[in-house]
């Protein structure tokens, strides 16, 4: 796999994540990746907060919004098994049972990304 085509793919699953867990969450007050933050210095513990007329009322007061922070490994292995081929895969783990032997070579690369959000909260 190229690497253009390696972050192709992760830049557009990294953004359909995004829209399925914001779809998931839209019966919740959580907001994923919300528009109009206004970001805090770096002294503060929270990324930020929204824009009063961020959220979907307009009439609501400004949120904190965390970042959440993901470091993903991908590996991409080549094997000379029944099946060759190149295998990519995140966070990967092979085990081997029943005698099998196979020969291969990979190479694993690091993603690191933030996604801001801001979290569900309960009244009460």
């Amino acid at each position: 796999m190229d690497l253009k085509d390696f972050v192709a793919s992760s830049l557009q699953q990294i953004a359909e994540g995004i829209l399925e867990a914001g779809d998931a969450l839209k019966d919740t007050n959580a907001v994923v990746n919300p528009a109009k933050i206004r970001v805090n210095s770096g002294d503060s513990q929270a990324y930020g907060r929204t824009a009063s007329n961020a959220l979907a009322n307009p009439d609501s007061e400004s949120r904190v919004v965390e970042k959440v922070s993901f470091d993903v490994a991908v590996t991409v292995q080549e094997g000379t098994e029944t099946q060759a081929g190149i295998k990519v895969s995140v966070m990967s783990f092979g085990l081997g049972a029943g005698g099998q032997s196979n020969a291969a070579s990979g190479s694993e690369s690091r993603i690191s990304f933030s996604i801001p959000m801001v979290f569900p909260t309960h009244e009460g």
